[in-house]
């Protein structure tokens, strides 16, 4: 089982970036850093937040995970959920 951390916010409220910290914090140690991953839910999200404003609120809320935890969330678990191999992603090498 994993979880993809999106669409943080309220309802009709403000983006409170110490609010959704707190929620990403709560998530990562619910599932661990292993079973988490970063998801944005834009264009939709943007009605709340701007991409860069996201982006800051999650690298703050992971400030105390170390580099393997964060990678994971950002990028190494969607490569192994969704079973992306990158050398598939560029093509045949030399190409």
């Amino acid at each position: 089982m994993v979880v993809k951390i999106s669409e943080l916010g309220l309802r009709d409220a403000a983006w409170n970036e110490a609010d959704n910290a707190r929620i990403i914090r709560d998530a990562i140690a619910i599932f661990g850093a292993q079973r988490c991953l970063f998801a944005s839910n834009f264009p939709v999200a943007g009605l709340r937040v701007s991409y860069p404003a996201l982006l800051r609120t999650f690298a703050r809320a992971m400030t105390q995970l170390d580099d393997a935890e964060r990678r994971a969330i950002w990028h190494d678990n969607a490569l192994r959920v969704y079973r992306i191999a990158l050398d598939t992603l560029h093509g045949p090498a030399g190409g």
